[in-house]
């Protein structure tokens, strides 16, 4: 839904590192902005252990939350209706998985209007034919994904601001009100998946836990 536009995005090649960082900002957003596809769900199962450094306390819970995310990627139906049941439906959703809300309780407020300023300035764009803001989880996943794909120290500057004003405030808040919904099951584990995600990327960026 939230397909961040931005022609210089795979101008140069990425480390190992950032491309794996840029692959699981992908993730979270395709989780957030759609039930995932069978082929999806059937690749997540399969695939090998995460390793981690014993070190590194954020790379061992990133490593358990992607276990539990290959135990839960099996029923791509269920998995769909619940997609649905939490993100969908008439009236107000179970959840919702925008900056606004988390951040003032109410829809299209301040924060959409900073991001779109932000991304404005960034030279990123959403998608064509997208109808949901900006400040969806989906939408700003995609965004650090873009910039993630910037080489140079202005592309790591830009990723260390942009997560500091557009993630780093709320994300975690919504990553648990999924891990904890009474409807989540698949979406437990993607909210626990993304808020380790999110604890590692602060690390990285530098920021103080």
């Amino acid at each position: 839904m939230m397909a961040a536009c931005d022609p210089l995005a795979d101008a140069a090649a990425l480390s190992v590192e950032d491309e794996e960082r840029a692959g699981f900002y992908g993730l979270v957003a395709h989780f957030m902005a759609a039930a995932p596809s069978p082929e999806l769900l059937s690749t997540i199962a399969m695939s090998p252990p995460m390793q981690a450094d014993p070190a590194l306390p954020e790379g061992v819970a990133l490593a358990a939350a992607w276990a539990r995310l290959q135990r839960a990627a099996h029923d791509a139906p269920e998995v769909a209706a619940e997609w649905d049941a939490l993100f969908t439906g008439t009236g107000r959703p179970p959840v919702l998985p925008y900056a606004s809300f988390y951040l003032t309780g109410f829809m299209m407020e301040k924060p959409l209007a900073a991001l779109r300023a932000d991304l404005a300035a960034l030279g990123l764009a959403r998608a064509v034919g997208c109808g949901e803001p900006e400040d969806h989880l989906a939408g700003v996943c995609d965004a650090m994904r873009a910039l993630v794909a910037r080489p140079g120290p202005a592309g790591w500057q830009a990723q260390q601001a942009f997560f500091a004003r557009h993630l780093q405030p709320w994300a975690m808040a919504c990553c648990r009100t999924l891990e904890n919904h009474e409807m989540a099951r698949f979406y437990a584990a993607v909210g626990g998946f993304a808020k380790a995600f999110f604890a590692l990327e602060q690390r990285v960026l530098g920021f103080d836990q």
